[in-house]
């Protein structure tokens, strides 16, 4: 689980920090920083499979990303993770320091540091990773490793001792960070781009949804054809809110896959132009959260778009009782509403810099009690504002 985010000079996260748990809730107003923390996510996640150009051509350069266009300032960013190994659970802390000057993006400082929570236990610098792990090959650790712990072969050794010379002897740090950095995905779904036909019918084995699940029906075609069991289980969750949706069915036409939805009153089979945006978009969200692999991060923008407000229910529900940590933005009262005090992020800006607070639950939730209201309204109307000397 990704604990923690400090970033430097990321975009508008000029010198950022915030806390994730299970499930974050990211509100603040339009312009606010929020997809920019989404997107910090999203280029670390890259970092650990394209190269480091193609990271920033996708942002249009170095200067689109650096705070305020400053080219002679360096981007850092570190993560914090929780994961476990051999049942034990261990914080990786990674950190990155990437410089632009001279239009040459380079990394000045890679490292990560093992603790058990107290103690820190190894430490490797000058890791040389991001940015250069291309199709899974993990260039081999710098052998500076620096294990806390000694280890006298006369002596007998405890399991914390032994898991760690297993950390070093096989070199697990690279695979649990690809891991963790690889199991990070976004979306942002706009169903006009899911509706269109997809110019494709070849079923990769290991085939993903694109980020903006544009090819949602192909994918739905291989669910059907690989994981008949979780494809009906899509299909029932859908049909079980919007009531009358009977049937959905990937279907392939010549050299093009169509998702084809069944009304329960007509007796045939829509193309996708006769579906509302809200079902397409409801039907990606539970595609998403139903087939992607536990343990790992999903990050969604704005996810009340199209969706009824007496469905986003179902969808905050969905999302929390995932395998997933979520981290989501919003600024929805509605979405707001079905949410708790303690799993909001208060993201705000001044003089272009972005930060991050947390609201005290049990002040919103005696407010709520003495006057009313939902947690979107209040929401709405104060901005969860800071208590004097907060």
């Amino acid at each position: 689980m990704l604990k923690g985010l400090k970033v430097k000079n990321f975009k508008s996260l000029e010198n950022f920090e915030v806390e994730f748990e299970k499930f974050n809730v990211l509100v603040g107003r339009n312009n606010s920083g929020k997809s920019n923390v989404i997107d910090c996510l999203k280029f670390l996640s890259e970092g650990f499979r394209d190269p480091i150009e193609k990271i920033f051509i996708r942002r249009g350069g170095y200067k689109e990303v650096v705070f305020g266009g400053n080219e002679e300032n360096d981007v850092e960013i570190g993560v914090e993770f929780e994961l476990n190994f051999e049942k034990e659970k261990f914080l990786f802390e990674y950190h990155v320091k990437i410089s632009g000057k001279r239009d040459v993006r380079e990394i000045i400082e890679e490292k990560v540091e093992i603790t058990d929570g107290k103690y820190k236990m190894v430490e490797i610098p000058n890791l040389g990773w991001f940015g250069k792990i291309v199709y899974g090959n993990i260039p081999s650790i710098v052998r500076q490793s620096i294990p806390i712990y000694s280890y006298d072969p006369d002596k007998p050794r405890n399991n914390k001792e032994l898991l760690i010379g297993k950390l070093l002897r096989k070199e697990t740090v690279g695979m649990a960070l690809l891991s963790a950095f690889q199991n990070i995905y976004t979306y942002k779904i706009i169903p006009q781009n899911i509706k269109t036909e997809y110019s494709s019918v070849f079923v990769d084995k290991y085939l993903l949804l694109d980020e903006g699940c544009e090819n949602l029906a192909l994918f739905l075609l291989k669910l059907s054809q690989q994981d008949k069991k979780r494809f009906e289980r899509t299909k029932e969750l859908l049909s079980g809110v919007v009531d009358d949706i009977e049937d959905i069915s990937p279907t392939v036409e010549g050299k093009h896959v169509y998702l084809k939805v069944k009304d329960k009153n007509f007796d045939k089979y829509f193309y996708p132009e006769s579906i509302s945006d809200g079902t397409i978009s409801l039907l990606s969200y539970i595609t998403i959260i139903e087939t992607i692999k536990e343990n790992t991060i999903v990050c969604f923008e704005e996810p009340e778009n199209y969706i009824h407000m007496r469905l986003l229910e179902f969808l905050v529900d969905l999302m929390k009782n995932s395998g997933s940590q979520v981290i989501l933005a919003t600024h929805s009262p509605y979405f707001i509403d079905r949410c708790e005090p303690d799993e909001l992020i208060i993201i705000e800006k001044e003089n272009g810099k972005t930060t991050a607070r947390k609201i005290d639950p049990e002040r919103i939730k005696r407010e709520i009690g003495e006057y009313g209201g939902t947690l979107g309204e209040i929401y709405y109307s104060d901005e969860f504002k800071k208590e004097k000397g907060e």
